[in-house]
């Protein structure tokens, strides 16, 4: 079943423009209820939209299209650049955005923190797990809905099989990019005041994102969205815990001849 991308991609518009401050809140010390509730408040994001999202959401959809249309040309130039080096390098890197890997990251920053008694390790950790949680939630439900083809299957980067569970046919978006970034945000939003802690946050999140572009199991507009919705909800999540100013959400959008996902970044 083959859909025109920008079909889905008028579902997206949204996307960057529904969300507002979260409510101060105590965080969570189970991540897997802090994750529901996180989902609650994305779910009602449309009711907290203003005006000022327009250039965010012109910004954010101007990339995207940008990287759509883009797509093919980016897949072809990297599969002519394989080397067994990199090959063996890419291997490696994939392992960063394995679920269990992240998830055990955060364990490992929540014991540290315990051992250490840093109290701000191990909140931060938990609040990166949580997010982890929800971005994965939230990412799950859209690569169903949109169904849309990975890239080593030929069909095409316009193919999309609506509602399925063929991990083929679950490209968008990307899961690993997702994970990686719902993680590394939380850590660089927590740690914003050590330029350190956020270019490897984000540089390593980054590497993930190349990768699976590099493996041929994504498209760049995947990782790009998975990016986006990782980051999203890390910063959401990291903004509540923390009771800082500043906030993300996330919402999927399902429609008449569309589905997609809307969004919003405040700082």
């Amino acid at each position: 079943m083959r859909h025109h991308f920008m079909s889905w991609f008028t579902g997206s518009v949204l996307a960057f423009a529904a969300a507002a401050q979260p409510a101060a809140a105590q965080l969570s010390p189970n991540p897997v209820t802090g994750a529901i509730g996180d989902l609650g408040h994305i779910a009602t994001s449309p009711s907290r939209m203003d005006s000022s999202d327009a250039y965010r959401l012109a910004a954010i959809i101007g990339a995207g299209a940008l990287f759509y249309s883009l797509d093919g040309n980016i897949r072809s130039e990297v599969l002519r650049n394989h080397t067994s080096a990199l090959n063996h390098l890419s291997d490696k890197i994939q392992n960063l955005g394995n679920g269990g890997v992240d998830i055990a990251i955060t364990g490992a920053g929540w014991l540290a923190g315990k051992a250490f008694s840093d109290d701000k390790l191990s909140r931060t950790s938990l609040l990166a797990a949580e997010s982890f949680l929800a971005a994965n939630g939230v990412g799950s439900v859209a690569k169903i809905v949109i169904g849309r083809s990975r890239p080593y299957t030929g069909d095409g980067k316009g193919t999309f099989h609506p509602f399925t569970l063929k991990s083929s046919r679950m490209s968008f978006p990307s899961g690993h990019t997702t994970s990686a970034f719902s993680v590394a945000s939380v850590y660089a939003y927590c740690y914003s005041d050590s330029p350190a802690v956020v270019f490897s946050a984000y540089g390593l999140a980054g590497l993930v994102a190349l990768q699976r572009v590099y493996a041929n199991k994504h498209w760049t507009s995947d990782v790009f969205f998975g990016s986006v919705l990782g980051t999203a909800v890390g910063r959401m999540v990291a903004a509540k815990g923390m009771e800082k100013p500043g906030a993300t959400a996330l919402l999927p959008v399902i429609g008449p001849g569309y589905s997609g996902m809307e969004a919003k970044f405040s700082f």
